[in-house]
């Protein structure tokens, strides 16, 4: 038991914390793979972008929540910044009338959200109609669905690769068999990720296509 927290305690904890966000359900998240730097290690994470429940043939207000914006004063949520509301079951409605500044970067983010959305615009109000389902716009879900789990995928083998190479560097803090360990824990569970993912990609891909 005390080994089983030694090890614990020996993962990295960027791992850890990477592994949380990917092993959120691809039905709930959609990942995107960013690099940055942090104590001179590049340090590769995953968080959601925009959430594949929007890989979705029924669109609602909520949908567009948390489609980033780009404004002037950095990425903010489409809530954020726009009322959002169901006008009718084909058409929903975004208010910009609190930030008007920003109503040409939240048309661009929400044509850009993958969601295949073509918005109009009647001076701070934009209307997003709510497109026709077709059998080629089910099957484009279904194609961004497998893009984000792949990316998912890489975000994780660069993880599991870092946390890897950090462990490798902690050899004089623990013996060779905890080492060994370690490593196995480390690989069964980014395989248990990574099956976690197989997973709910194969039940939104049979909720789109039947």
């Amino acid at each position: 038991m005390a080994l089983g927290l030694r090890c614990f305690r020996l993962v990295p904890p960027a791992f850890c914390n990477s592994l949380t966000a990917l092993t959120r359900p691809v039905s709930e998240v959609k990942l995107k793979t960013v690099s940055g730097r942090q104590n001179d290690h590049g340090q590769y994470v995953a968080y959601p972008a925009v959430p594949i429940r929007h890989f979705a043939t029924k669109k609602a207000k909520g949908s567009l929540d948390h489609i980033t914006v780009v404004t002037a004063d950095g990425k903010l949520a489409l809530n954020q910044i726009g009322q959002i509301s169901m006008k009718s079951p084909q058409l929903i409605l975004v208010n910009m009338a609190s930030f008007p500044e920003c109503t040409a970067a939240a048309i661009k983010a929400i044509r850009e959200s993958g969601m295949n959305l073509n918005p109009e615009v009647e001076g701070t109000l934009i209307r997003v109609p709510i497109p026709k389902v077709t059998r080629e716009h089910r099957e484009m879900l279904v194609k961004l669905a497998k893009q984000n789990t792949n990316k998912a995928k890489d975000s994780l083998r660069k993880v599991r690769t870092n946390a890897m190479n950090k462990l490798k560097k902690s050899k004089d803090k623990a013996s060779e068999d905890t080492i060994r360990l370690i490593e196995k824990q480390i690989s069964q569970m980014a395989d248990d990720t990574v099956a976690e993912m197989d997973r709910h990609l194969a039940v939104k891909t049979k909720e789109l296509l039947g």
